[in-house]
């Protein structure tokens, strides 16, 4: 992690957090030597803190940790062994 002392911070704080959003990794501010804070993206930020994502960033994160790449690739009916195949009921809106 690059440490930038806080007086360059602020002056570059544009070109900063330009790289950070770009996925550069976060940058440590130090202020007299000692690190005083961390500037990253938000969705590293999201990551770290455990805020909730929509439940299709956790599906899609879930079958990247849980399948192989070849599991994760097949596009199957999920329902297909608990669904019912004869004649369905009579439905009109």
């Amino acid at each position: 992690m690059q440490v930038l002392p806080f007086s360059e911070a602020r002056a570059q704080l544009a070109q900063a957090l330009r790289r950070v959003e770009a996925g550069d990794q976060p940058f440590s501010i130090s202020r007299r030597g000692q690190v005083a804070g961390v500037l990253m993206s938000f969705e590293q930020y999201q990551r770290l803190s455990g805020k909730p994502t929509g439940f299709a960033e956790k599906l899609q994160a879930w079958r990247t940790h849980n399948l192989t790449p070849d599991q994760a690739g097949l596009v199957e009916d999920p329902f297909a062994g608990v669904r019912q195949l004869d004649a369905a009921r009579e439905f009109s809106w």
